[in-house]
C-alpha cells in the first residue's frame, strides 16, 4: 500500500471555537507545566474496534466510475501518473496504490500509444487492481497501516459531559483544558506541514465502499462512544516533537504554545492541592487564561461554570 497521508480523507467541517482535554490531576505536570500533550496511533487508543472493518470491499461501483472519469480526463496529458495520483487525493484515496494501474504506462504523447494506455489500464483494473483491492487480507494491511501512521490527539466539543469527568478526569477530581480552535497550532506545524482537525463519526453500520462515505469507512467509532463529541488532530509521526518508551506502545509528543489555552477548568471533587498547582502554572505561563470550576448543578442536571 502506499503512504497515507493526513490530508486525504473528506474535506472536515470546521471545528467550534473551543475543544476540550479532560485530565486527570496527574497530568499537571506534562501538560500544563510541560506544555506538551500525547498523540495515540489509532490502534492504541481505548477503543478496541477503533480499526475495524466498515466497508465490503475497497473498489466498489463509486471507485470504478471515478476512475474511468479520471482515466479520460488525464489521458494524453505528459504526467498521467501524477495527474491521477492528483486525482485520487482530491477524492480522499491518496492512500491508493497507484503503482499497480500504472505500470505497464508511460507518460508519452501519440493517438495510438493513447489507445494502447487505455487498453493497458483497463486490463490493469480489472486484473490486477480489482482483485488485489477487494482481496480481505488486502484491506485488512490497509486497516492495519491506518491503525499504525495515524497519530491522533482528541477533544471533546463539550466540557460539561459527566461521562466525560467521569473517565478521564478522576470522577472530577482532574481538570479540562480548552483550547482555541482558530490558534494556529491546529492548522500547522513549526515547518509548514499541514494537520487535519476532524469531527469523528459514529458508525455502526457497513457501507458497500470507502467513497460512499469516507469518514465513516476509514475513521469512525461506533455509537456507543457518541457521548464523547469527539473532534481529533491528526499529523504523521515525522510531525511530532518527541517519541519516547516502549517501542511497542511509544509516547507521541507535541508541544502546543501557550497562547492556544483559553482557559481551565477545575472539577468539583479536585483537592485544594490541585485547584493550588494549577492557579500556580496558570500565573506563571498562561496569565491570560482564566481558571473556572464546574459545579453539578442537580437542579438542571448540567454543570454551573464558576469563575475563581
Amino acid at each position: 500500500m502506499g503512504s497515507i497521508e493526513i490530508d486525504d480523507f473528506d474535506t472536515p467541517p470546521a471545528p467550534p471555537r473551543h475543544l476540550y482535554k479532560y485530565l486527570s490531576a496527574d497530568r499537571i505536570g506534562n501538560v500544563l507545566e510541560g506544555g506538551t500533550v500525547r498523540f495515540t496511533a489509532l490502534l492504541n487508543t481505548n477503543d478496541s474496534f477503533e480499526v475495524r472493518s466498515t466497508f465490503k470491499k475497497l473498489a466498489g461501483p463509486r471507485f470504478l466510475k471515478m476512475l474511468a472519469e479520471q482515466m479520460d480526463v488525464t489521458v494524453g496529458e505528459a504526467n498521467i501518473d501524477a495527474m491521477i495520483a492528483e486525482q485520487l487525493k482530491e477524492a480522499g484515496l491518496g492512500w491508493f496504490p497507484k503503482e499497480i494501474a500504472l505500470q505497464m504506462i508511460e507518460a508519452q504523447h501519440g493517438g495510438e500509444f493513447l489507445s494502447m494506455v487505455r487498453a493497458q489500464m483497463q486490463t490493469a483494473v480489472d486484473t490486477l487492481m480489482l482483485p488485489y483491492l477487494n482481496d480481505p487480507k488486502n484491506a485488512e494491511t490497509l486497516l492495519e497501516k491506518l491503525g499504525r501512521e495515524l497519530l491522533c490527539f482528541s477533544l471533546s466539543e463539550r466540557f460539561d459531559s459527566a461521562p466525560m469527568w467521569a473517565h478521564y478526569a478522576a470522577n472530577h477530581a482532574g481538570f479540562v483544558v480548552a483550547f482555541d480552535t482558530e490558534h494556529e497550532w491546529f492548522k500547522r506545524r513549526k515547518n509548514g506541514q499541514k494537520t487535519c482537525i476532524q469531527k469523528v463519526t459514529y458508525f455502526d453500520g457497513i457501507v458497500e465502499e470507502p467513497l460512499e462515505n469516507v469518514s465513516a469507512a476509514l475513521i469512525s467509532k461506533t455509537t456507543d462512544w457518541a457521548y464523547e463529541k469527539e473532534w481529533r488532530l491528526y499529523v504523521k509521526k515525522d510531525q511530532v516533537d518527541a517519541t519516547f518508551g516502549d517501542a511497542n506502545d511509544p509516547v507521541h509528543v507535541l508541544n502546543f504554545p501557550e497562547s492556544a489555552v483559553e482557559r481551565v477548568i477545575v472539577g468539583s471533587k479536585a483537592t485544594a492541592e490541585t485547584v493550588s498547582r494549577i492557579k500556580s502554572v496558570l500565573s506563571r505561563k498562561y496569565p491570560h487564561a482564566r481558571l473556572t470550576r464546574a459545579d453539578p448543578n442537580r437542579n438542571t442536571h448540567s454543570y454551573d461554570e464558576v469563575e475563581f
